[in-house]
């Protein structure tokens, strides 16, 4: 198998001299009989025995431990990433060597790692390293007093969040920016309903003839100041006139309603209230819009039919 070894070529390439030195589980070191156990030939680093060993050393290895051994390489490098590069390369070149399914499955898991620890590193190197944490943000918000500042705070941490956007983003979570456009939006809302009751509330007040002085009860004045729309019907009737408007209506073949899964149901819950005055349960909203979840949706009598299905522009 190792007769003949495409060489790739290394600028750096640490070994161990099992001659002098005990090797590490993850070291390099010269594997065969007759060979220089310090890779030294002629007074030069023999560098196609060296291609040879650490190819015999990945592919020796159980595959669990294939990417803890590349890590370890590269904690002992200068430059890791050209490292990693050279590596690839090696494989890349070698390829007709592997032809067990053991040592495919390797080969694979090996390209794998390389081009996980190698993003890793180009991304430590070419961005800033901060830490986007949206709960920090809103408290940051909260210590500003006007509209205008709190939306000026808002904009600038989306502005440099997709300046220094990583590469790698959990998709379980709402992506940083999406949770600031939802923020803003509540704060837009709330803007707007401020400016509406602000002088009716005035006029209840000071108007001794308003037959609707005081009649509003606290939990009611509370909803309109956090920007809260009640609806008067089950809820999944409700989140059902959604779902028609993103899944079953469509113009030319598109959806009426172009919104995302996750930003939709975030959306309902945020901005809306059940008939009792309830906050909505996100997991409840996303059951209800879930297309592989029908019967969480209301039944065809019950049902808001919204009946159009095809609107052509």
């Amino acid at each position: 198998m190792y007769t003949y070894v495409i060489s790739s070529p290394f600028v750096e390439h640490p070994v161990v001299d099992i001659a002098q030195f005990d090797a590490h589980e993850f070291d390099i070191f010269v594997f065969e009989d007759n060979q220089p156990t310090n890779f030294i030939n002629k007074g030069q680093f023999n560098r196609e025995l060296y291609c040879k060993c650490l190819l015999h050393k990945l592919f020796t290895l159980p595959k669990s431990k294939i990417k803890p051994f590349i890590q370890y390489q590269c904690e002992k490098l200068k430059e890791p990433v050209v490292w990693l590069n050279k590596l690839e390369k090696l494989i890349d070149s070698n390829r007709e060597l592997f032809t067990s399914k053991e040592h495919i499955i390797k080969f694979e898991k090996a390209l794998v790692v390389i081009e996980l620890i190698r993003e890793i590193m180009e991304q430590k190197t070419h961005k800033p390293s901060v830490n986007y944490n949206f709960e920090d943000l809103k408290q940051k918000v909260k210590q500003y007093n006007t509209y205008e500042e709190k939306l000026t705070c808002l904009m600038e941490a989306k502005t440099e969040y997709l300046q220094n956007k990583p590469k790698l983003i959990d998709v379980n979570e709402i992506p940083f920016d999406e949770k600031i456009t939802l923020e803003l939006e509540l704060l837009k809302s709330k803007q707007r309903l401020s400016k509406k009751s602000i002088p009716i509330d005035n006029q209840e007040i000071t108007s001794p003839k308003s037959p609707t002085k005081n009649t509003k009860s606290p939990t009611e004045i509370n909803r309109t100041s956090v920007g809260l729309f009640q609806f008067n019907c089950q809820t999944n009737v409700f989140v059902d006139v959604f779902f028609q408007l993103t899944k079953e209506i469509t113009v030319d073949g598109k959806p009426l309603l172009n919104a995302g899964f996750n930003e939709l149901a975030q959306f309902l819950t945020d901005y809306f209230i059940d008939k009792n005055g309830n906050r909505l349960s996100l997991n409840t909203v996303k059951t209800i819009l879930n297309t592989s979840r029908p019967e969480k949706r209301p039944s065809s009598e019950k049902r808001i039919n919204l009946r159009i299905k095809n609107i052509s522009n």
